[in-house]
């Protein structure tokens, strides 16, 4: 069981379509993982599953890499586990908030030799690099087919880009319970879950053949977390700063509403479930 800890809720906003837009969610989403900075590794259980599992598929790519440049760092556990793997290469982590370069630089300490960027990893790619890796991240991603191709550009000859990402059936169960919710209350449209928008398995493996990649594998695995009630799971939702980057309005009754739809269609022995779709890609630039 993940361990569960003012309730928030994460509804999609309009879709992104010109570049004040974008710009409002990358501040959105720097400004919940920022509050978040100190929380974070108490609820990342599932972030933590998908770190251990990306530096076992990367392999020998990670071993032998001398330039490594690490996308979201966030709090660093990610980026201890590189270091951990290959003391040797050039190590930089950036982040698009400074809290969270702050928190992770603490984590690993100055003995590390991490270089530490505060940055926006979908910006131009600086240098060249053996191995592009992200965790939890590209989800995010406000323009993800051009961010991997400029990706593919930075990377060395026989370089890897490396990325764990969720999918869009992650956190099924609240989209179905916001759906019951909404129809009960007959609402005139149902706030979506922004998990339903992010890219699926076949998504990410054509953007990366688009970007130029010659050499994919992805692999994808249904993994469930329970916890004991609704609210714990929201609790611990916003604990992570995983929320909506623009937050729409939810009146106290369908709030209401969404959390009996939860509990009475899902909850069983106790617990609720909650199912993360995490996906894997291991990309190399021939």
């Amino acid at each position: 069981m993940l361990e569960p800890r003012e309730i928030k809720t994460q509804f999609e906003a309009a879709p992104v379509s010109c570049m004040q837009d974008v710009m409002e969610v990358k501040q959105g989403i720097r400004r919940n993982f920022a509050r978040r900075a100190q929380s974070y590794d108490r609820h990342a259980g599932m972030q933590r599953l998908m770190a251990h599992r990306l530096v076992a598929a990367v392999g020998g790519s990670l071993a032998g890499a001398r330039c490594i440049l690490e996308i979201g760092c966030g709090t660093g556990y990610l980026t201890g586990l590189l270091r951990q793997a290959n003391r040797e290469a050039r190590l930089v982590a950036l982040d698009l908030d400074a809290a969270l370069v702050a928190a992770a630089r603490r984590r690993l300490g100055p003995e590390a030799g991490v270089a530490w960027l505060v940055a926006d990893g979908e910006t131009q790619l600086r240098g060249s690099y053996d191995l592009v890796i992200a965790n939890a991240t590209f989800q995010w991603f406000t323009r993800p087919g051009e961010t991997l191709a400029a990706y593919y550009l930075g990377l060395a000859p026989g370089g890897v880009l490396a990325f764990s990402t969720l999918g869009p059936q992650t956190f099924q169960e609240l989209a179905e319970a916001m759906n019951r919710a909404a129809r009960s209350l007959k609402l005139p449209a149902t706030p979506p879950i922004p998990a339903q928008g992010f890219g699926d398995r076949q998504a990410w493996s054509d953007r990366l053949y688009q970007a130029g990649f010659s050499q994919v594998r992805l692999a994808r695995e249904m993994v469930t977390a329970t916890f004991p009630s609704v609210p714990e799971f929201l609790k611990a939702l916003q604990a992570t700063g995983a929320t909506n980057p623009r937050p729409g309005p939810i009146s106290p009754r369908l709030l209401t509403a969404l959390m009996e739809a939860y509990q009475t269609n899902y909850g069983r022995d106790g617990v609720i479930p909650v199912s993360y779709e995490m996906i894997w890609a291991v990309a190399e630039k021939s």
